[in-house]
């Protein structure tokens, strides 16, 4: 039987606010999310801190988005920012700024360098940090985002 909680937040991932380019959805911050749950898995994340300097987020996410676009743009720290600072849009993540700093209007996207010098870290909700732990859990939101958002559909 699948936990309530898994079940609000596969919603909410697959509910994601998605531009389009080209007249197709533009699946960034998907990509983006799936990137932060490799890391998870793989140890490269092991607190709910997600710093613009993350190495193996911003790799991750370039090579995802190659396999899903045939193109290398993902791998572009200006592009990779667009997706690390929207995804604030979604209920479930949150950017944790500086005292003293103003976060910039959401319909525009900030620099690297701006968010280097402003923003402390971007970070989860604590319930979906816990849930992402458990193996199976990720695993089950994963699959669903994949299949929602990274799938070809004919």
């Amino acid at each position: 039987m699948m936990n309530a909680l898994l079940a609000i937040y596969a919603d909410m991932m697959l509910s994601l606010h998605t531009g389009s380019i080209n007249g197709r959805a533009a699946v960034s911050k998907p990509i983006y999310i799936v990137a932060i749950m490799e890391a998870i898995e793989r140890e490269m994340l092991p607190e709910n801190k997600i710093l613009i300097s993350n190495d193996f987020i911003r790799n991750r996410f370039g090579q995802l988005y190659e396999q899903v676009n045939g193109n290398r743009k993902g791998y572009e720290l200006s592009f990779f920012v667009r997706p690390f600072f929207h995804l604030s849009s979604a209920p479930f993540y949150q950017l944790k700024w500086k005292e003293g700093s103003a976060a910039p209007k959401k319909s525009t996207t900030p620099s690297a360098k701006y968010l280097r010098e402003h923003l402390l870290y971007a970070k989860l909700d604590n319930e979906l940090w816990d849930l992402l732990q458990d193996a199976e859990s990720r695993e089950y939101l994963k699959r669903n985002i994949i299949k929602r958002y990274l799938t070809k559909q004919d």
